[in-house]
């Protein structure tokens, strides 16, 4: 008889268990991989770099005007290595590349192409 109930007492406690997701989450977590964002890039004309908003505007190919916000982690790969060396360089060809974030394109590399 004792074993009975602490057989039931165990099936109970895993169905609790196994319930728990379904009463919280509603959902499984996604994949991982899901999670994980993908960089764009957009190639394109220096149009001005706000240094105190942290924004370039390029220029694209359909001569539409595109945002970008920058940060201290975005990677530069110019002469100076650094944004504001780009301030002076209006018309300048860059490859941004970035993520769509919070509503914003938010730049993790720029790159300052030669002239071809």
């Amino acid at each position: 008889m004792k074993s009975i109930r602490v057989f039931f007492g165990i099936a109970l406690a895993a169905l609790v268990l196994l319930s728990l997701p379904v009463a919280y989450g509603g959902q499984a977590a996604p994949p991982i991989a899901e999670k994980i964002q993908t960089d764009k890039t957009m190639n394109g004309e220096l149009m001005k770099v706000d240094t105190a908003a942290k924004v370039i505007s390029l220029k694209g190919p359909d001569q539409k005007e595109a945002l970008f916000r920058y940060s201290d982690e975005t990677q530069v790969l110019s002469a100076d290595k650094t944004v504001q060396g780009l301030a002076g360089k209006t018309g300048a060809q860059l490859r941004i590349s970035y993520r769509e974030e919070r509503g914003s394109n938010w730049a993790t590399k720029i790159e300052v192409l030669e002239k071809q």
